[in-house]
């Protein structure tokens, strides 16, 4: 497709780019450069949502929008929607049969992702998700690498995987989704069904998340496809909501996630049984961040989660919300914890 190239009012075969953004005027212009590079047989559109953005990321995004009016649609400025609001409110304005998305920090590679994905969807009738290998690249720690070649993505580095094998792989997750939505490309019809049907079961600001319920619809209804070629560069900064460094946000997120995968299994109808890993895993993490920071809101939150689930928390997660329930049991085990710390190691 060529930029010049009018989008006509009824389209069958399209790909709509989702680029959600928010204060990142440094980076905002090399990911919809990486977007506009494409080369692809199909045609496809960019949603650009910025939402209120105080730096200017909007103005550099009119100046795209102005260059690429038969591309690019800048969505009206809107206060503060968040995330799951936002992304989802591109998705409304998206026309495509196939969605995909660049996050405002994040950048695709190389100038095929598109055909690929044509590709693979016509190879693989059943699939409604193609993913690609990605970079993870941690700027904090200096880490560069792709995603496919280690744990815990190693597993998925497979051609073809069937819904009821990646459902419980989305909703059981612990260290990984299966794959990251930002490097997928999906079919629009199995989430907007989902979404008019049940409408909380994908786009549900109290999950804190956009891509755990479209991933848990996706499953539902078709397998998902493996790209092994890299397609997207993957940044972590310190400051998205499930990687920053304040202790009480990050549990908060997990926290939601927890609920999230709670809701959408019983929606999907998987024993929660099926989910003891992620269960154990993230209640530990929590109850220990709850003991850590005695924060006892957070402790209540927690606990009122924990009543809904049919599953049993580990001992160890029991002894910390226990010690974290008694300001004076949590403070003499705080200091013990902090001195045994401080000990010098024990030489045989």
């Amino acid at each position: 497709m060529t930029h010049s190239e009018k989008l006509p009012d009824k389209i069958t075969s399209l790909f709509s780019v989702i680029v959600i953004c928010y204060n990142q005027e440094l980076t905002i212009a090399k990911a919809l450069d990486s977007v506009l590079r494409q080369k692809c047989d199909h045609l496809f559109e960019i949603i650009i949502g910025d939402d209120s953005s105080s730096d200017s990321t909007r103005k550099i995004c009119e100046q795209y929008a102005e260059q690429y009016p038969d591309i690019i649609t800048l969505l009206p400025e809107e206060c503060n929607l968040g995330l799951v609001r936002n992304y989802f409110r591109c998705l409304k304005a998206c026309r495509g049969e196939y969605i995909t998305d660049c996050a405002g920090d994040d950048e695709w590679i190389g100038d095929s992702r598109l055909s690929d994905a044509a590709r693979l969807f016509a190879e693989y009738p059943e699939a409604n998700v193609v993913y690609s290998d990605f970079i993870i690249n941690d700027i904090e720690k200096n880490i560069r690498y792709n995603a496919y070649s280690r744990l815990p993505y190693l597993r998925w580095n497979r051609s073809e995987i069937k819904g009821e094998e990646l459902l419980p792989d989305v909703l059981n997750h612990v260290n990984a989704l299966p794959y990251v939505l930002s490097a997928a490309v999906y079919r629009k019809e199995c989430v907007e069904k989902i979404l008019n049907e049940s409408p909380d079961m994908i786009c549900n600001p109290s999950f804190g998340c956009e891509d755990v319920p479209i991933m848990a619809a996706l499953a539902s209804c078709g397998s998902a496809v493996f790209n092994p070629e890299v397609r997207f560069l993957y940044n972590i900064v310190d400051g998205s909501i499930s990687n920053s460094s304040n202790p009480i946000k990050s549990a908060r997120f997990y926290l939601k996630s927890l609920r999230t995968s709670r809701i959408l299994s019983a929606y999907y109808h998987l024993p929660q049984s099926r989910l003891k890993e992620m269960f154990e895993a993230k209640t530990l993490y929590l109850s220990a961040t709850a003991f850590d920071t005695n924060d006892n809101g957070f402790l209540q939150e927690l606990k009122k989660e924990l009543r809904e689930w049919s599953l049993t928390p580990t001992k160890k997660t029991r002894l910390y919300l226990t010690l974290t329930q008694y300001p004076i049991l949590n403070k003499i085990a705080y200091s013990i914890k902090a001195l045994t710390k401080r000990l010098p190691p024990i030489h045989q």
